[in-house]
């Protein structure tokens, strides 16, 4: 199982400042200050998000720029907010069990072929006839939400029965970025057939981010040349004539969690004591760590259950009951 690597020095939301989370999170907020100093000409708008007239005619770094880019106008921050808030919440769960460099190869192909879909769409509706009430060629798209539908499809593979709560009600993670695309679908139907006129919302990028991650994360969450080593043998020489490695599953590494969580809550179960319980939880906590809102602990769920944390969220909870108690 991937685990942290704590290092000394300046770090935010239990990851060192220089994880590549808070490198994403830090680049979306000091460019949308940029775009604020820009005093909404929208300069950067429009040579870095994303349009399909330019990006067929040369500007093909708008593919991934636009990523970058957030909406000014309108409610200030909720565009950028809600993205960054979906990339530190869900991001910082996935890498508790991926190195990060996976997690960030599913965010930045998410975003790529988010954009390859917004560039193509108008191209695809041309080609099939289909009218549409808006020249898509000079629709200007940004926002990171490709890459972020993308990482909620690695969340969905990961933990696929775990309930999240997104667009006000409880789903399965695994249906969740697909409930999202098949609202936004519908909700751009809705705005089309009432008011003539499309949805807000950019729904072939997020359709192309969780494509990209569909494609690219199961790829790379099993076995392959950058973890046998074929990349940079030099780093994996053995002795001649080693003994073959035994090959370990991402889902073995999780179930051996699981067997250790059980354990100790089988352990726990039987001390009556908060005393004795406080006693048993506190040589197994670890330091720096990000734990979720205390209502989410549920000792069963099967991503409680596969979280080296859980004696952290253990003890968090037999001091709640002690309170409450008194």
């Amino acid at each position: 199982m991937a685990k942290r690597k704590y290092r000394n020095g300046i770090s935010l939301f239990g990851y060192s400042i220089f994880h590549p989370i808070n490198l994403f999170l830090i680049a979306n907020v000091l460019i949308y200050v940029l775009q604020l100093f820009a005093g909404g000409t929208g300069i950067l708008e429009y040579y870095f998000a994303l349009t399909p007239a330019r990006f067929f005619h040369g500007d093909y770094w708008q593919i991934f720029s636009y990523g970058f880019l957030h909406d000014v106008h309108g409610t200030p921050f909720i565009h950028l907010f809600l993205n960054m808030y979906v990339l530190v919440m869900f991001g910082g769960l996935i890498c508790k069990y991926i190195p990060a460099w996976k997690f960030s190869v599913v965010y930045v192909v998410s975003i790529l072929v988010g954009g390859l879909t917004v560039a193509l769409a108008p191209v695809l509706l041309q080609v099939m006839g289909i009218p549409y009430p808006m020249d898509l060629y000079q629709t200007m798209t940004l926002g990171a939400s490709g890459g972020i539908t993308g990482i909620l499809v690695l969340f969905g593979i990961l933990f696929p029965e775990t309930e999240v709560f997104l667009i006000f009600f409880r789903m399965k993670a695994r249906y969740a970025p697909w409930i999202i695309v098949g609202v936004g679908y519908a909700g751009d139907l809705i705005s089309l057939y009432y008011f003539h006129s499309p949805f807000f919302i950019s729904n072939s990028c997020h359709l192309g981010g969780a494509i990209g991650a569909t494609l690219i994360a199961p790829w790379l969450l099993k076995g392959n040349v950058f973890d046998s080593g074929k990349i940079f043998p030099n780093r994996n020489r053995k002795e001649s004539n080693p003994e073959p490695p035994t090959a370990r599953s991402m889902t073995e590494d999780l179930d051996t969690q699981t067997r250790k969580n059980r354990e100790l809550l089988s352990q726990l179960a039987k001390i009556n004591s908060f005393s004795e319980k406080e006693t048993f939880l506190t040589p197994l906590q670890q330091t720096n760590v990000n734990l979720c809102p205390p209502s989410t602990f549920q000792p069963e769920d099967p991503f409680c259950l596969r979280c080296e944390w859980l004696p952290n969220c253990a003890l968090r909870k037999n001091h709640l009951e002690q309170n409450s108690g008194n």
